[in-house]
């Protein structure tokens, strides 16, 4: 409803946007704003701790590092074992949106057809590569295709307007009214995972902040982010809901397709676009994830050779698992909910809060103790809860 998807919307932007914060000060080694600093946390040549102006500890590098320095060598397993869950739940999740997708374009193959045609077709010679360099490239199609439909909803929604009617008498559900509500609380907990999920991805956190030139002016950068994130998904929210009420799809692509309120050339060039991006995104999510498994049989290896074709195993097993995952659970919005509520509320929310408390506990003021307990002890319950009402 509109109050709902409003209230979860803002809620947990406000709540990542936070424990994002979180981390860049984490990795700094301080609890203080990173603009307090003038240097880079990597080169500076204060001793941490010598002062009261030098940083508390020594800046960290990775997510495991703060695991590891928060909770020790068991965290960090535990931490790394979730990472691995959420990438593979991703390669599922990318299964189903490609799935959906040539469905639409191709009505008359199921969409388990397609997901076993792009397994075998598509993603098993791109899985085969050592590396993902060629197709990095393709992530600039990401950008632009989020754009597109950012656009394309908007203008679409300003140009048909309410179209619920018309849906219900297509669909013969006149008597379902309203077609537009306020608040269902029954839809809360899947709405929670479907948005965390969007707002998941604090795993790459830690290669941004080591990566950006000025690392002190991290805390600015996401601010910007967070905001055009917000505002990106509000105007999705309002033109998609308003245009198509509760009969709205689990992706808002397929609901413009099936409408035919847009030219169907470009509806098909969206949807391919949508496509290829999936395809993208599963590649270069793959590739971590076979990495470190490969890391984990290495030392049992004895030869290059060996490590090849094991590497070429691993990347097909976990195709394979992906597909079987994605054609037992074909629900796109199912998937990402409880991807959210589980992996997302541990990585995103739980997490951070956790290891600011552990780092910088001494240091910290009584009220922002207050939120990082709010964030883990509330964290907690809405993914016990959520996931229970989801499943």
């Amino acid at each position: 409803g509109w109050g709902g998807g409003f209230f979860i919307t803002f809620f947990f932007g406000a709540v990542t946007w936070r424990t994002s914060i979180l981390i860049g000060r984490e990795l700094n080694g301080d609890p203080r704003p990173g603009h307090s600093f003038d240097d880079n946390p990597y080169k500076s040549p204060i001793v941490p701790g010598s002062s009261a102006n030098a940083r508390m500890r020594k800046p960290l590098n990775t997510f495991p590092d703060i695991a590891r320095e928060s909770f020790g060598e068991k965290g960090c397993i535990v931490l790394s074992s979730v990472l691995y869950f959420e990438l593979f739940s991703c390669l599922s999740i990318f299964f189903v949106s490609l799935g959906d997708h040539l469905s639409t374009l191709f009505p008359e193959v199921s969409e388990t057809k397609h997901m076993c045609i792009v397994a075998i077709v598509l993603t098993v010679p791109t899985a085969l590569l050592r590396t993902p360099r060629l197709l990095s490239y393709l992530s600039a199609v990401g950008t632009f295709a989020t754009v597109a439909v950012v656009l394309a909803v908007v203008a679409s929604a300003a140009s048909a307007g309410d179209i619920t009617d018309m849906l219900a008498e297509r669909y013969n559900k006149l008597e379902d009214t309203p077609h537009h509500i306020m608040w269902r609380t029954s839809g809360l907990p899947l709405a929670l995972g479907l948005i965390a999920y969007a707002f998941s991805g604090h795993a790459i956190v830690p290669s941004i902040y080591s990566s950006m030139k000025r690392p002190q002016d991290f805390e600015k950068m996401v601010d910007i982010t967070f905001l055009i994130v917000i505002v990106c998904c509000s105007l999705v929210a309002v033109a998609g809901y308003y245009m198509f009420g509760t009969f709205v799809e689990d992706q808002i692509t397929i609901s413009l397709a099936k409408a035919g309120t847009a030219p169907q050339l470009a509806m098909d060039m969206l949807t391919w676009l949508m496509i290829l991006t999936a395809f993208s995104k599963f590649t270069l999510t793959m590739f971590p994830l076979a990495l470190g498994l490969e890391e984990i049989i290495a030392p049992y290896v004895p030869t290059e050779t060996a490590m090849e074709v094991a590497s070429s195993l691993i990347k097909l097993v976990l195709i394979a698992l992906a597909l079987a995952v994605a054609i037992f659970f074909p629900s796109f919005s199912f998937l990402c909910s409880l991807v959210g509520l589980i992996c997302t509320m541990i990585v995103s929310v739980i997490f951070p809060a956790g290891a600011h408390l552990v780092l910088f506990g001494e240091r910290l003021p009584l009220w922002e103790k207050a939120i990082d307990w709010l964030f883990v002890i509330g964290g907690s319950i809405m993914a016990v809860v959520g996931t229970i009402a989801t499943v």
